[in-house]
């Protein structure tokens, strides 16, 4: 079907019907292949600015604290965390819903969509429906398109604005009004807020939006250069100004112009194209089942195959200086080469009208040869087949395995994408409903795998049915337009009822995107249950984790966490209620002290400080986090799960002072008592801050309590331990200097209202009780309190 002038293909209903039941299947694969986790800190990076700006944190990261040490990571475009957070919130509300597995279905819609668009794209090029579906589909699940719809990088996304930029800029070419010229350019803007190097193809785009196909010259009239100047004026202030935001330096204006490697880039290039460690063609086959329809797109739409070279040039010409050209060590594939794939996968459908047998053949092996690929990769860990190549481009040494340089051909053994084909295997099965866990069990979620399939076999049944019907719908339409003009009224009613959609086409596509959504919501609903496990932390014990932590409704507790390892991180995602975090590193002790500092500050219910002592390293004190806490608030319980230690404080509040005295007999005395502003009811927890001091050196191993104790009941006891519960043990005191000391004590609910003792002791190294001042040995009486009836 082509078009009202300038041969564009009509969009009628079924044209958007047709896109979207594209998108429904491409999201169907994606969902049953769905993982949920993360491979890279620069995706938990990403993560942790969706998170900060979903909780009103704004750009800061505090989550990332932890990597400056460990894996450092640069500050990034607020493109995709501010598109993401919506999802962010709704893992928050779903029951069994992990926050991380939320995030990470946004790379599966963006995918998916990017296949919708594509499919538009190529019926701008006047593929037919069949043609421009099996390309989008070929490009969705035979190309790196697929695995990284599983990570939540930015090029998905990239690769959505830049597909939608070139239909758009096609569209315009043709004379498809304003709203096409305007959404190119919008598409090219958010692009560079999502990655500041897209700015690279924008001056591409824009000779594009120049061509004149008809007259195969640029518009260069005065609309043309104003347009030009515009383009390229915004275009390097944007850069600059984006590249200053995450860099903290000036756009290296030199190092693109005048100082560019140009021998470097050409080896880029070859690396990011045809190497066996990271070309492209190695890790999407399929592209070469495109080279039958090279000559067709270049007869046909020779401006549609300028604009896919001229993105390709500006991609490679951007990453030719750049170290980290690959995209990252631990990546599956060309990382910075996916944006592009939606644009040099469309000869694909022209492809595939060849007739001749041998090119025919050639597409369906190398079309085989891209599903076996990605199948490979799209469903199983990649990791083992990536990190046996890591020395071949680490820290750009240029050598690989054995001595031999990445980009010689040698290297083809060790390819990533046969190793992982090669060596597939169902103990690398990782989706969220199968995978294999740490212990080599093989965890089946059959209900949810029954329904993620019967998901897919919709959306392809309603896809199928629609392609038949346009099929149909254009074969009629084509007979009754070469009939005269003067075709009889009965016959003109027919072709208008051509164009409407039968009951049950209209219903099937509702149904498969109701189901879309079910299946949707039923995987982030199951996503805390099947989550991944990590050695040192299972399932259930990253599941009691997060139950500790999570905050009540309308209640904000703060999250301390002490680890150097990034793969515990699923337990975070399954966190309920307000829970901002601060990830620290356990070798980084004055950090730990600043964040101690202001979470102690915070108007939090409550503080958690959780430390992994599974993955500590033996140069570290574990107990550094808690001593830090212990100086800023107050201790309230500790629990273990696993090898994880979670400690509950209270954040600072106003205290108001008492008159309070004490002696011991060892020379310790209380200078200053004050406790929390307000009576204490029950329910409530009494804050009690201590300044003490020495006139002489003190024992070792002395440790502090704090009681109330009513007329007659139950005394009500604090937490019992040495000074800020190890962090400044007696032995380190001088004579004559202040020490404070903060303590809680927690009031149960049946605590009975009524006058109450604060009381205080010390005991010994044996647990002994020190004398006071005179040798009584009972505890210092240091204020009467008085505990009022809780509010009904």
């Amino acid at each position: 079907m082509t078009g009202r002038g300038h041969g564009v293909a009509a969009a009628g209903p079924r044209e958007s019907v047709v896109a979207a039941l594209v998108a429904l299947v491409l999201l169907a694969v994606y969902l049953l292949s769905f993982a949920g986790q993360f491979r890279s800190i620069d995706e938990y990076a990403m993560y942790a600015r969706v998170e900060s700006l979903a909780q009103g944190q704004g750009l800061a990261t505090p989550q990332l604290a932890f990597s400056a040490r460990h894996h450092p990571v640069g500050s990034l475009e607020p493109g995709q965390p501010l598109l993401a957070a919506p999802l962010y919130a709704l893992g928050k509300a779903l029951p069994g819903a992990s926050t991380v597995a939320a995030v990470m279905l946004f790379s599966a819609l963006v995918t998916a969509a990017t296949g919708a668009v594509l499919y538009r794209l190529a019926r701008t090029l006047e593929m037919g429906p069949g043609a421009a579906a099996l390309t989008a589909l070929a490009w969705g699940i035979g190309t790196t398109a697929w695995p990284y719809a599983r990570s939540f990088f930015r090029e998905p996304l990239l690769g959505l604005l830049w597909c939608l930029a070139a239909c758009w800029c096609l569209r315009w070419q043709r004379g498809r009004g304003r709203w096409a010229l305007a959404g190119t350019l919008a598409a090219l803007a958010l692009a560079a807020l999502v990655k500041i190097s897209s700015v690279g193809a924008a001056p591409v785009f824009l000779l594009a939006l120049l061509w004149d196909p008809e007259r195969r010259r640029l518009r260069l009239g005065r609309r043309g250069w104003a347009l030009c100047a515009l383009g390229l004026l915004l275009a390097l202030g944007g850069a600059s100004v984006l590249w200053q935001l995450r860099y903290g330096s000036a756009f290296p204006l030199a190092r693109y112009t005048w100082g560019y490697p140009w021998g470097r880039a050409a080896l880029v290039a070859y690396g990011l194209l045809l190497s066996p460690v990271k070309g492209i063609l190695f890790f999407s086959p399929i592209l070469l089942a495109t080279l039958p329809g090279w000559p067709r797109l270049l007869r046909r739409q020779g401006a549609a195959a300028a604009l896919v070279a001229g993105v390709t040039a500006a991609l490679l010409y951007t990453y030719g200086s750049a170290a980290q050209w690959h995209g990252g060590s631990v990546v599956w594939g060309p990382r910075f080469m996916v944006p592009l794939l939606p644009l040099l996968i469309l000869p694909y459908g022209l492809a595939l009208g060849c007739r001749h047998p041998l090119a025919r053949l050639w597409v369906l092996l190398w079309s085989a040869m891209g599903l076996l690929v990605q199948g490979a990769a799209g469903t199983a860990s990649w990791s083992d087949a990536v990190w046996q190549l890591v020395p071949a481009y680490a820290q750009e040494t240029l050598v690989g395995l054995n001595g031999i340089p990445w980009w010689s051909w040698r290297m083809w053994p060790h390819a990533p994408a046969l190793v992982q084909v090669t060596g597939w295997a169902p103990r690398q099965l990782d989706m969220l409903w199968l995978r294999t866990l740490v212990d080599g069990r093989l965890a089946c979620d059959r209900a949810l795998g029954a329904l993620l399939a019967l998901n897919g076999l919709l959306a392809t049944a309603a896809l199928v049915l629609a392609l038949r019907t346009e099929r149909r719908t254009e074969r009629r339409t084509a007979a009754l337009r070469t009939a005269a003009h003067g075709a009889a009224p009965r016959e003109r009613r027919r072709e208008r009822r051509g164009g409407r959609m039968p009951h049950v086409e209209r219903a099937l596509p509702l149904l498969a995107l109701a189901m879309a959504l079910v299946a949707s919501g039923a995987l982030l609903m199951r996503s805390i249950r099947d989550s991944n496990d990590y050695a040192g932390l299972s399932r259930e014990e990253a599941a009691a984790l997060a139950q500790t932590v999570s905050a009540p409704a309308g209640v904000e507790h703060r999250l301390v966490y002490v680890s150097n390892d990034l793969f515990t991180y699923p337990w975070l995602g399954m966190l309920k209620g307000r829970v901002p975090v601060a990830w620290q590193s356990p070798h980084d002790v004055a950090a730990l002290v600043a964040t101690a500092r202001q979470v102690a500050t915070s108007d939090a219910e409550r503080i958690w400080l959780v430390v992994d002592r599974v993955h500590a390293q033996a140069d570290v004190d574990p107990a550094a986090g808690r001593f830090a806490l212990a100086a800023e608030a107050y201790e309230l319980e500790s629990r273990w799960v696993g090898g994880y230690e979670a400690i509950a404080y209270a954040p600072q509040r106003g205290m108001q002072p008492l008159e309070g005295r004490a002696r011991w007999d060892n020379g310790l005395q209380l200078e200053a008592l004050a406790v929390s502003e307000g009576s204490p009811a029950p329910g409530d927890t009494l804050l009690v801050d201590l300044t003490l001091s020495t006139d002489r050196p003190l024992a070792a191993g002395l440790s502090l309590y704090l009681h109330l104790v009513p007329a007659e009941g139950a005394v009500l006891p604090g937490r019992d331990g040495p000074p800020r519960y190890g962090g400044a043990p007696s032995e380190g005191w001088a004579p004559g200097e202040g020490h404070l000391e903060r303590r809680a004590i927690p009031l149960p609910a049946e605590a009975a209202p009524g006058e109450y003792r604060l009381v205080a002791g010390w005991l010994d190294a044996e647990g002994q009780p020190l004398p006071l001042e005179g040798g009584a040995l009972e505890p210092a009486t240091l204020a009467t309190l008085q505990v009022v009836a809780a509010e009904e």
